[in-house]
């Protein structure tokens, strides 16, 4: 009996150990588990995110070193067209000295207009409308502002030149084609090409009706002002090609840089003297766009830095912009430019002899000794 009662208490025993064997494996898998977790999951998820940090700076390096590519060929394609056209930062400078006048005149003048409204409207009125212009007072003053300014407009008078310096240029007949659908002439100082692709735009300029100028033949200051001799052969140069390409006799000259550049070697009366012997007359300009100034500007800026100066100056405006394959801006702007300009009264022209002499610098014959 006592030797069956051991044997089931060693039975017993063993169960009983086999059971908590059982539970300290399974507390240990549960604790291996927990380890896991708690431990190598992070590990294996900073390994991943450290692997795909490695992967996006190899991307920010690629992406940088792409921008700094591009930014280097802007940067040279920039300081081309800076080399090419800094005549007109040179010209800008010296339109900007008569910036402050301009809008000085503007002010004087729009108190002026602000008086003399009922004057301005019509000189020859009769006395029944005389009578109608006194009852005007009764009226509010928001409309009589909106009348006075359409009266101002539809009576402007005053006289706009579009001018376009540099080309022809692949954008020549898109200009071209604007300026033909809303009946406006325009004025091209234009300089000679080899690109033959471009020669006849030279052609249309003149078959359209505008007028055919020139701007320089070889647009290169050193070789343009080096001395007197290099300035009259670029004047007969480009005088000569375009005569032979379209028989078209050019008698306006627009001097690179202005006639009041700082860049000339020469006397700029001499060269003034030269254009007076050849029978040309040279024309600046009192209003620009900024269109080659370098920088990149909307056709909405472009627009509103010519009215600026339009509308600032006291009579007739010479706008200088630009016939450049690189700057689409100033052609996008010129339909809009076309319908306020129309819209406030002004009258667009070609340059001809009967246009005003715009010049920042005037010819004088005692300053280099004549008579």
């Amino acid at each position: 009996m006592s030797e069956n009662i051991n044997k089931n208490n060693k039975a017993s025993k063993e169960t009983t150990t086999k059971y908590n064997r059982k539970n300290v494996d399974k507390i240990k898998r549960l604790l291996l588990a927990a380890f896991v977790i708690m431990f190598a999951v992070p590990v294996l998820l900073c390994i991943y995110l450290m692997i795909k940090l490695s992967s996006l700076e190899r991307k920010i390096d690629e992406l940088g070193l792409k921008s700094a590519v591009e930014a280097s060929s802007e940067t040279a394609s920039l300081e081309a067209t800076v080399d090419m056209h800094d005549d007109d930062l040179t010209a800008y400078d010296s339109l900007e000295k008569h910036q402050n006048q301009n809008e000085a005149l503007a002010s004087a003048y729009a108190i002026k207009a602000s008086e003399t409204d009922a004057y301005e409207v019509d000189t020859d009125i009769s006395d029944t409308e005389a009578a109608d212009i006194e009852t005007k007072d009764e009226e509010s003053s928001e409309n009589r502002i909106s009348k006075s300014e359409a009266q101002k407009q539809q009576l402007n008078g005053k006289k706009v030149y579009l001018t376009f310096d540099d080309g022809p240029s692949i954008y020549t007949d898109e200009i071209l084609d604007i300026l033909e659908a809303n009946g406006v002439k325009a004025t091209f100082f234009v300089v000679h090409y080899d690109n033959e692709d471009l020669w006849p735009a030279y052609q249309r300029i003149v078959d359209d009706g505008h007028t055919l100028a020139m701007h320089s033949y070889t647009h290169i200051y050193n070789e343009i002002y080096a001395d007197e001799d290099s300035f009259k052969k670029d004047i007969d140069d480009i005088h000569d090609f375009l005569y032979d390409l379209t028989g078209y006799d050019c008698k306006y000259y627009r001097f690179p840089g202005g006639s009041s550049n700082h860049v000339s070697s020469v006397d700029m009366q001499l060269c003034m003297k030269y254009l007076d012997e050849k029978g040309i007359v040279y024309f600046d300009w009192n209003a620009l766009s900024g269109d080659a100034d370098g920088g990149y500007h909307s056709a909405e800026e472009l627009e509103s830095n010519i009215l600026r100066y339009v509308r600032s100056n006291e009579g007739d405006s010479v706008v200088l912009m630009h016939d450049l394959s690189d700057r689409h801006s100033m052609v996008e702007a010129l339909q809009d430019l076309i319908d306020t300009l129309k819209a406030e009264g002004y009258e667009i022209c070609p340059i001809d002899e009967n246009t005003p002499l715009i010049q920042h610098v005037e010819y004088d014959p005692e300053l280099i000794g004549e008579d």
